[in-house]
């Protein structure tokens, strides 16, 4: 009877300790997807700064949002407001394969090189 105790108990102890380590390798994953996501936040948000300023003017602040999406090509949405004014609200979906903004919206005026193909940046 104790040979059983013993025998279950180990069985017990490895499983518990499998456990702890599968759920320390998962909380790990989750750190360097996270921490992989923020860094192209940054990305985004630079190569974004760089769009609105290429493509439109009288831009003097641009405020950036804490929320993004990723979306299932890799890419990530950056949006905000400009020149502190909440109701110019503006978004970009960032391609990081390409280095560039795909798709955007911006409540500004386009400066007259730009728009029919958008400039440079």
């Amino acid at each position: 009877m104790k040979k059983y105790i013993i025998i279950l108990s180990s069985v017990i102890i490895i499983i518990a300790l499998g456990g702890i380590y599968m759920k320390h390798q998962y909380d790990e994953r989750q750190e360097k997807n996270k921490t992989a996501e923020s860094e192209l936040y940054e990305k985004a948000k630079k190569r974004m700064t760089d769009y609105i300023n290429a493509n439109y003017e009288g831009i003097d602040k641009i405020n950036f949002s804490n929320n993004y999406k990723m979306d299932q090509m890799g890419g990530i949405n950056a949006e905000g407001y400009l020149n502190g004014d909440k109701s110019k609200e503006f978004w970009g979906i960032y391609d990081k394969s390409n280095n560039i903004i795909t798709s955007s919206y911006v409540d500004a005026k386009e400066k007259p090189a730009c728009k029919e193909k958008p400039c440079k940046y």
